[in-house]
């Protein structure tokens, strides 16, 4: 297993990133791309990889170490089950199913086999994140209290030709909430309890273009979200991340951590305290102090973790588990908007 053979099943937008970081490592090699969408014979082609119309004939066929998960929500079970039975490691990108039930049969039948699961929420490996991360753990800013997260974008009008973005799951709840979801789970804690107000005033179509979020988690650390597609705004990590080079980008904040001893603002990592020994209040002024690391591409070791895990050197940094926890704390905005009610989620 010196270099390992990946496939990629779907050769959409992240298919296409995904061949791009496949072809670009050291660790592992792209032996083919299934996807049934003639057109991707052409890619397939250029890499000089076979293409296969039916994605389970590619992982018969080619035979891979691992397997990257790019096709329609409403494939990744059924493909992620294909792959597990027959001792291929996947790597499905978010949200792990379209469902939580579904996830949690992804669950319960890779524990069975013994095949590790990796879901590709990629921001986990960004070096902010980690930092983060490793600041909030670390009590840099005393036990944490809550959380407020901006993110409010306007996507143009052109991205709601494509009649599925106008309709219930293609709003930004499903689409965009979910990383956030799953940052904040990673960083705060598990989310107990969700109540959510969503709106489509803006637009006008089925699905949302806003929403007010207010967070519970567990030690009684409470969050709030303010989430629009629809607003014109540089508060977003989209735009203030400077990840994606599609988007316009501004150094701005659009995450704030409050605990009992300092506040941290995110992505620029401005760490807010008292100097040391001072009489703490809000009478007194506040120190700054930055923490941001070298920025690296997320997507990359992303990559470089997967290879380890299909050697079984590490575990999944983001298992099916964690996945549908994520994905059961996301459908449970929707959950809430709709019904107007608070929404518990199952324990850990």
């Amino acid at each position: 297993m010196s270099n390992l053979r990946i496939a990629i099943l779907g050769a959409g937008t992240m298919g296409r990133r995904h061949i791009e970081y496949v072809n670009a490592s050291d660790d592992c090699h792209l032996v083919a791309i299934g996807d049934p969408d003639a057109r991707t014979a052409q890619l397939a082609a250029h890499n000089d990889v076979p293409h296969f119309h039916d994605e389970l004939e590619t992982l018969d066929l080619a035979a891979p170490d691992g397997a990257i998960i790019a096709a329609p929500t409403q494939l990744h079970e059924e493909l992620a089950l294909a792959c597990i039975r027959r001792g291929i490691v996947p790597l499905v990108e978010k949200p792990v199913t379209a469902t939580p039930a579904e996830g949690r049969i992804l669950v319960h039948e890779a524990a069975a086999a013994g095949v590790p699961v990796l879901v590709g929420h990629h921001r986990r490996y960004h070096p902010r994140i980690r930092r983060l991360w490793k600041l909030v753990k670390g009590g840099a800013i005393g036990s944490l209290i809550g959380v407020s997260l901006l993110w409010a974008v306007k996507k143009p009008d052109a991205y709601f030709n494509v009649l599925w973005r106008t309709r219930a799951g293609g709003g930004p709840v499903l689409i965009n909430l979910i990383h956030e979801i799953d940052t904040l789970r990673y960083i705060c804690g598990e989310i107990t309890s969700v109540y959510a107000a969503t709106s489509s005033a803006t637009r006008g179509f089925e699905v949302e273009d806003a929403a007010a979020i207010t967070l519970t988690f567990a030690a009684g650390v409470v969050g709030s979200i303010l989430l629009s597609d629809a607003a014109p705004s540089p508060w977003s990590y989209e735009l203030t991340m400077f990840e994606n080079p599609t988007y316009s980008h501004v150094a701005e904040n659009c995450a704030f951590f409050f605990g009992t001893e300092g506040s941290l603002a995110f992505p620029r990592m401005e760490l807010w305290r008292y100097p040391p020994n001072a009489n703490a209040g809000w009478e007194q002024p506040l120190e700054k102090d930055q923490h941001k690391p070298a920025d690296s591409d997320p997507l990359a070791a992303q990559l470089a973790h997967f290879c380890r895990v299909i050697r079984r050197q590490e575990p999944p940094l983001v298992s099916a588990e964690e996945g549908v926890r994520t994905l059961e704390a996301t459908q449970a905005v929707l959950t809430s908007g709709a019904e107007g009610r608070p929404v518990e989620l199952p324990p850990a």
